[in-house]
């Protein structure tokens, strides 16, 4: 197996943190907003249970999302976790991916930052 030089980004929630929930939704915001803002950016940001709520319509960070995307970020979105939470029409952010597919990816990064 080789390992590449990509620096992923995992979010496996639609907050950052374990406590408000609104400040752990602006928190979210705030990050993904701060990954546009880097000089130095993931080669793809993986998304699976309800972090995949952020690539639909029905989350404001839906559009960060589609900008990284537009700026060359790949916006992973598991399948299954959007078929469980009945997403899988709702997707407007990245694209639709395998959690094998994502698990490849992730055991050839160099860097995850799981915040």
């Amino acid at each position: 197996m080789s390992t590449t030089n990509e620096v992923l980004i995992v979010l496996n929630s639609s907050r950052l943190g374990q406590g408000n929930p609104r400040l752990g939704e602006s928190l979210m915001n705030s990050f993904i907003e701060s990954v546009l803002a880097q000089d130095a950016r993931p080669a793809a940001i993986l998304l699976y249970n309800s972090a995949v709520v952020l690539a639909t319509s029905q989350s404001p960070i839906c559009p960060v999302l589609q900008k990284c995307a537009q700026e060359g970020i790949d916006v992973l979105v598991n399948q299954e976790s959007l078929e469980f939470y009945s997403l899988d029409g709702a997707l407007q952010a990245g694209h639709s991916s395998s959690m094998s597919a994502m698990t490849s990816r992730m055991l050839n990064a160099a860097v995850i930052v799981k915040p």
